[in-house]
């Protein structure tokens, strides 16, 4: 019985694809392996949208080889696309393949099984990339599910690799996408987060060409046993529709994550963005106008080359400025082959001042939006038991709002009405009101 190990680095859309090939392999007759069990194969699903990302995959490579030195240990995902040069001259890695392989790594090693010498197989995107479709209905440790229903991006922001890892925007079909919820309704789901790596532009690519809004409204005619959550979107892909379909559509989470990157105009037009403080500011108001209980995440970027005390002082003030409940805050991370890269940096020192003052803000917000829901009753979707804590379980809100209550095992992948009580290092503490499913 071949044993194999998945291990996920970044993005939704890679947690996504991480599970699509883990049911390919499940489908071929391969079992996740028990913790006791060496695997026969361990594939690596990479990022690669920092430094950062690039130096972790690279210390979990060398850490699985050492672990398991008679596996096939196999490299994916967006580093491996990048950089398979890289990939390969780490000793004991047998397989390099592309995002464009993932969706046939399973029957690659089935039909041809173990490597002796590494095997490259990473192919480059072209101008009109088909969408590669997954069979994806098991998300093994999760109630909530994903579902992939946009890949790549066609901006060309400077400081991004994305684009030339993921290659240009394509989308699923509608019809694709009803067939894939229809799967994750029969599967037990009570969460779907609709996912892309720039979900604005769904359907532009589609033959006739369609939108994310026009989507929602197909889905808000059907009846789903699931609430929905979207993944990011980027500003300027918000339009006035958009919102109009956002504002109607039924058991949508309130939960909007934004990529700001941001509050300087001058920084924002060396990044390439297409808008301006003043786009952003007024559009984060009509969200909270419109979804006043949502939870509004910000990606922020310090250091950006150039960013001047000035610029970072309009993006701490925009930022101090607007309801939002939390930010991812990311140094500059100069990437190969991209604009940015050639261009003078900040004294690390500097950035890392900048980074620990805007992570500051994001606490300090975070916990305001989690105290302002102490005496609130909210829908919670119950994931689990809390580790080490029996008798307590974890969930989270339609709003994001993390959340531990003390409750049944049985109510896992249900959702209860919940009452918050206190608000606990980032985490809301609750008791269950109904217990009825919905």
């Amino acid at each position: 019985m071949p044993y194999f190990q998945m291990v996920t680095f970044g993005c939704k859309v890679n947690q996504y694809e991480s599970a699509g090939m883990a049911e390919a392999l499940t489908r071929l007759g391969f079992v996740s392996h028990p913790l006791n069990v060496a695997p026969d194969l361990v594939i690596i699903n990479t990022c690669t949208v920092t430094t950062r990302a690039d130096q972790q995959a690279r210390q979990t490579i060398r850490r699985l080889v050492r672990q398991h030195p008679g596996a096939q240990i196999w490299v994916t995902g967006c580093y491996a696309q990048r950089a398979p040069e890289a990939i390969v001259s780490l000793p004991g890695v047998t397989g390099i393949f592309g995002n464009r392989e993932k969706v046939i790594v399973a029957e690659i090693f089935a039909s041809e099984g173990r490597n002796s010498a590494p095997r490259v197989q990473v192919q480059g995107f072209g101008d009109r990339e088909p969408f590669q479709a997954w069979q994806v209905s098991h998300f093994p440790g999760h109630t909530r599910a994903w579902l992939k229903v946009q890949d790549g991006c066609s901006h060309a922001c400077s400081y991004c690799i994305v684009p030339s890892v993921r290659g240009p925007g394509r989308s699923l079909s509608s019809e694709g996408v009803v067939s894939s919820l229809e799967a994750l309704a029969a599967a037990g789901f009570q969460e779907i987060v609709l996912t892309g790596i720039d979900l604005g532009q769904y359907g532009k690519d589609l033959n006739p060409s369609t939108s994310l809004a026009f989507l929602l409204r197909s889905l808000s005619q059907g009846s789903w046993p699931f609430r929905f959550r979207l993944s990011s979107l980027e500003p300027q892909e918000i339009t006035a529709e958009l919102m109009t379909a956002l504002s109607a559509f039924p058991d949508l989470c309130p939960h909007f994550h934004l990529p700001m990157q941001s509050g300087s105009p001058a920084v924002l037009q060396a990044m390439g963005r297409p808008y301006r403080p003043g786009h952003f500011r007024d559009l984060v108001m009509e969200l909270h106008r419109r979804f006043p209980t949502a939870a509004l995440g910000l990606d922020v970027m310090v250091g950006f080359p150039g960013e001047t005390a000035i610029d970072f002082e309009d993006t701490r003030t925009l930022v101090e400025s607007l309801p939002v409940a939390y930010l991812h805050v990311f140094p500059f991370s100069p990437r190969p082959g991209t604009q940015a890269q050639t261009l003078p940096r900040l004294p690390g020192k500097e950035v890392q001042r900048r980074a620990q003052i805007m992570r500051k803000i994001g606490r300090e917000k975070k916990m305001a939006f989690y105290q302002a829901y102490v005496g609130q009753i909210e829908e919670v979707l119950v994931e689990g038991p809390v580790p080490g804590r029996p008798g307590w379980l974890r969930g989270v809100s339609a709003n994001y709002l993390r959340v531990v209550l003390p409750g049944q095992v049985e109510w896992q992948n249900r959702r209860l009405g919940v009452r918050f009580l206190q608000a606990l290092d980032e985490m809301l503490v609750g008791e269950v009101i109904t217990s009825e499913t919905k």
